[in-house]
């Protein structure tokens, strides 16, 4: 793009559920901006969704690489052409098209796309990503010449302490903090106020830890942690290579309690038991540390970015004893306990849980409780485990519902003030209705009978010189499934942004003919209700 490279996000930035897998770059704040290719190429991959990266276009080089575009507002030329041809062949706006390799080649500096907000992208910008071809790993663009100014050192903003054995406690943090803060200037940090560390038996360590671009100050990662005791390397972590196969595991690294609950970025320095990241380094310690009563350990963090700019911090922790350890508080045991490497089941009156072996990324407790449903509940609710524990596969869960209706019932999850945080869905046998959760949390049965809404934006009986118009589509809980929009019968291609709740049809090749014609939507939500909206028109 011909505009300063800004960024709103890096590579392997943590993120929800991920590492982020490229770089966001910032588009001023509007859409359309023409995105060009990196390098002399062909296009191997178009894929269009309502979900993810949007609109979103892979090209091959012939160097190994392939360069991904994403949230993209449209594509452009025969790229543009070819996907919308590959649409009308599998009549679906959402595709995923292997593009056979050399139909369609590009130069560098072609103008493939305009830049957009498409997708799951929460603003406009573009998604740029490099991978390895031949095995679709994500590499650092910028390890690959694409260079954003960056003099500054990463930050360092506080410390917490893990017990890593049933016996080992660590100190409190103070009053309403979530870990211990530090203070720095010029990249060398100490804790705040001079507090002194003290733990009893076996500790890991975590890092809040975050880097900043010259131009901007959106929240970026770091390049790698490096983790000293007593001059010893005891652990290290480098983020240069993003395998998408155990991209999820990025929520056993982070200290996920912290991060989804508290926004902090609390990287672990030892790894939990299900932790199959390939990022660390291969140090006999793995960031376990031993502590033995009275004994002072020199502790130095080195954290690096993708420019070479580091921070250091330094303190010392000191082992308590076993008699001033137990005037610390030490964890909360409540519920049943879950092993991380074994099948788990609830099983109470009306609920059923099962979690597949390694689930978990560590043992846990997981606490049920129930109480009567409100609202449109059919069912009572109830809460499985601790939202903020992180699940690396579903679990499976089932609630008894008698109801004349049952194939119209879902599952729903609801948040802490017992509102419809999402609907899941679910399957109905016997006297069951039955989902894959991903998430532990609060869940009851609802109905929905109600068919979407359609609401006519712009779509008139006179389209004489007008080139696209566009529907309103919403549901009140199950959620859109499909949409079928024919005209005189024919499949025609509408564009479906969530986001707005509207679909979208720009008069192409297959329906720009003038003459009088008859629209017609079909609009099915999860439970297979449909609302369907007829108009006739001329252009």
């Amino acid at each position: 793009m011909d505009i300063p490279l800004e960024l709103a996000g890096n590579f392997m930035e943590p993120r929800s559920d991920h590492f982020h897998s490229g770089l966001d770059i910032r588009t001023q704040g509007r859409e359309g901006i023409p995105v060009k290719a990196v390098a002399d190429g062909w296009v191997s991959r178009i894929k269009i969704s309502p979900w993810g990266f949007g609109k979103a276009l892979y090209i091959d080089h012939p160097d190994g690489h392939t360069s991904v575009y994403g949230h993209l507002q449209a594509l452009k030329g025969v790229i543009a052409q070819a996907c919308e041809d590959q649409q009308y062949r599998q009549q679906d706006f959402s595709i995923d098209w292997t593009v056979e390799k050399g139909a369609i080649p590009v130069k560098q500096g072609d103008v493939i796309a305009l830049s957009g907000n498409t997708g799951g992208s929460s603003g406009p910008h573009l998604h740029f990503e490099l991978r390895s071809t031949k095995d679709q790993h994500g590499i650092d663009p910028e390890s690959l010449g694409i260079r954003i100014p960056d003099g500054k050192a990463p930050e360092i903003n506080g410390i917490r302490l893990y017990p890593l054995t049933d016996t080992s406690r660590t100190m409190p943090y103070p009053a309403k903090a979530v870990g211990f803060t530090t203070q720095g200037i010029n990249g060398s940090y100490t804790l705040k106020d001079g507090v002194a560390l003290s733990a009893y038996g076996t500790v890991g360590l975590g890092i809040h830890t975050i880097d900043r671009y010259d131009a901007d100050g959106a929240k970026c990662g770091v390049r790698s942690i490096e983790l000293f005791v007593d001059s010893v390397p005891v652990f290290s972590t480098r983020f240069d290579d993003l395998d998408f196969g155990v991209n999820r595991y990025c929520n056993a690294h982070m200290d996920y309690a912290q991060f989804k609950g508290n926004k902090l970025e609390y990287h672990r320095c030892y790894r939990l038991p299900n932790n199959k990241l390939r990022i660390y380094g291969k140090e006999e310690a793995q960031g376990r540390i031993e502590l033995k009563p009275g004994q002072q350990r020199k502790v130095r963090f080195l954290i690096t970015d993708s420019h070479g700019n580091t921070s250091t911090l330094r303190f010392t922790l000191t082992g308590a004893t076993a008699a001033a350890s137990i005037a610390w508080p030490g964890a909360e045991v409540d519920g049943s306990l879950f092993r991380y490497d074994a099948a788990n089941s609830l099983s109470e009156e009306g609920v059923r849980f099962n979690l597949p072996e390694n689930s978990l990324y560590d043992d846990a407790y997981v606490r049920y409780a129930t109480k009567p449903g409100t609202g449109r509940a059919l069912t009572a609710i109830h809460s499985i485990g601790d939202p903020l524990i992180p699940l690396q596969t579903p679990g499976e869960l089932a609630i008894a519902i008698k109801h004349a209706k049952p194939g119209k019932t879902l599952i729903v999850r609801l948040d802490e003030k017992g509102a419809v945080a999402s609907a899941v869905g679910g399957r109905y046998a016997d006297g069951w209705i039955s989902a894959s959760v991903k998430v532990f949390g609060s869940y009851t049965v609802m109905l929905d009978t109600v068919p979407p809404v359609i609401t006519n934006v712009d779509l008139r009986t006179d389209m004489h010189g007008r080139s696209k118009f566009t529907i309103k589509i919403a549901d009140n809980l199950a959620g859109i499934d499909t949409w079928k929009a024919t005209l005189d019968g024919a499949w025609i291609l509408m564009e479906y942004e969530p986001k707005d709740k509207t679909l979208t049809h720009t008069f192409d090749k297959h329906t720009r003919t003038p003459g009088k014609k008859e629209f017609k939507l079909v609009v099915t939500d999860d439970r297979g209700n449909a609302a369907s909206y007829v108009l006739s028109f001329t252009r």
